[in-house]
């Protein structure tokens, strides 16, 4: 099963503010989907979207676990 994210979380991992994440799935940069309201970010779109040390520190299995 592919691990999603909500804008929120995102934003939470990242120490952004939500509406930056929001900004960059509106223009293309990050890809999600939109459902029932809200941003659906898949696993692979952050590994595609993030520098891999960002994303690992960040979204790492360990941080997973730790949730």
């Amino acid at each position: 099963m592919t691990r999603t994210y909500s804008a929120e979380e995102v934003a939470d991992r990242l120490d952004r503010h939500t509406e930056s994440i929001r900004r960059n799935l509106r223009s293309g940069q990050l890809e999600g989907e939109k459902w029932s309201n809200e941003w659906v970010i898949t696993d692979e779109a952050l590994k595609d979207w993030l520098p891999e040390a960002i994303y690992q520190k960040a979204f790492s299995a360990k941080t997973d676990a730790d949730a």
